[in-house]
């Protein structure tokens, strides 16, 4: 007698084997993570002129657009010869405006570090004799202020020197930082290329996708890469206009008040926010240290400054330039950021948002749906009704 299996039998057996292969594929990237990091690291490097070539044709698109379709629609001339020169326009735009932004910041900047460490010593001798005269004034016994101070001198003496042996390898490392513009500058020509032909690289993919997938599957599959696109491009770009804000806020309070190494400290604001949350906070952390060295009192001002300007933009200029762009819950966007930071650092904090809300609209969505075909509502009732 011929054994038959069921449908339900069927399910459930490649749930099985679905789970199998989740917990061995999960079990083998933890037991060789470092490998798998270390591979994935040396391999982001080779291909870093093609990441950045992406992604700048990826952010930059629109405005070749309005160039192109506005500034360029009354020439009249071949369609492809707008193309190239709206592409060529719009690269040089980009090289433009960062070699302007590295002209005026990049001496000031070399400046402030330069002179943070040549007085970083007198720095420290002020610092500790403040914290002494604040232990007196405080009345606090002996035994606890002499741990206090030697704890206090361990602590300056340690972040001195981490700002001694790092803070000149900015500026020395010309070599990394030679190669480094170079491989800009290829990313820079790979955009062109891909500004220029970016129709034909698009249909490509689609080519691609419906060759090799099911027209079910490609067309989720062209559906979830442009949902990637539109909140990557929405994320990147809400999210550099708010931290140029945020640091031109912080400059100006920084120059209204006379505080020291604004420019520094207002670049590193800028930068750190990027990072959702935590980033304000993150660049808080070593500008309060600076000022502190340099004057106590008006790294406590700046704490407080720092408070108003997160609430600032977390409550007023965050979701005026970016919207509801991530539809992510705040719990979900602190998970995104701390798994991201955890695996890939820097970079993980900033890019796991965006990807986590595509992960999280494409559950939803999913969840959504088998709901509707099982016929249950499980929407959370208004009570006050």
């Amino acid at each position: 007698m011929r054994f038959k299996i069921n449908q339900q039998q069927k399910e459930q057996t490649l749930a099985f084997i679905i789970a199998g292969l989740v917990i061995v594929s999960f079990y083998f990237m933890i037991s060789y993570f470092g490998v798998i990091r270390s591979f994935f690291n040396k391999t982001m490097a080779i291909l870093l002129p093609f990441v950045v070539g992406f992604a700048i044709a990826f952010v930059v698109t629109p405005l070749m657009q309005i160039i192109e379709n506005k500034v360029l629609s009354k020439l009249k001339i071949k369609s492809k010869y707008k193309r190239v020169i709206a592409a060529i326009t719009t690269i040089f735009i980009v090289i433009a405006g960062v070699s302007l932004s590295i002209y005026i910041l990049l001496p000031q900047l070399i400046s402030s570090i330069n002179t943070l460490i040549i007085l970083l010593p007198d720095y420290l001798m002020a610092a500790e004799a403040y914290l002494q005269e604040l232990i007196l004034e405080l009345n606090i016994s002996p035994e606890f202020t002499n741990i206090l101070i030697g704890s206090g001198e361990e602590i300056l003496h340690m972040l001195a020197g981490i700002v001694r042996e790092y803070l000149p390898q900015v500026i020395t490392y010309s070599i990394q930082i030679a190669n480094f513009l170079f491989r800009i500058f290829l990313g820079l020509m790979i955009a062109l290329y891909i500004l220029i032909d970016r129709e034909r690289f698009a249909q490509q993919f689609r080519k691609m996708t419906y060759a090799f997938l099911s027209p079910k599957g490609a067309a989720q599959t062209l559906r979830i890469t442009r949902l990637s696109a539109k909140t990557f491009k929405s994320f990147i770009i809400g999210k550099s206009i708010d931290s140029i804000i945020v640091g031109m806020i912080s400059f100006l309070v920084m120059t209204i008040f006379n505080w020291p190494y604004a420019i520094l400290i207002s670049f590193i604001i800028g930068i750190t926010n990027m990072i959702p949350v935590l980033g304000p906070f993150i660049g808080a952390i070593p500008s309060i240290f600076i000022l502190f060295i340099v004057d106590p009192m008006v790294s406590l001002w700046f704490l407080v400054f720092i408070i108003l300007l997160q609430q600032l933009d977390g409550n007023v200029i965050g979701p005026m330039v970016l919207g509801d762009s991530m539809g992510l819950p705040g719990l979900w966007i602190m998970f995104a950021i701390v798994i991201g930071g955890g695996f890939f650092g820097i970079l993980g904090m900033f890019v796991g948002v965006p990807i986590f809300a595509v992960i999280y609209t494409i559950i939803k969505e999913i969840v959504d749906q088998r709901l509707i075909q099982k016929n249950i509502d499980l929407e959370i009732k208004n009570t006050s009704e």
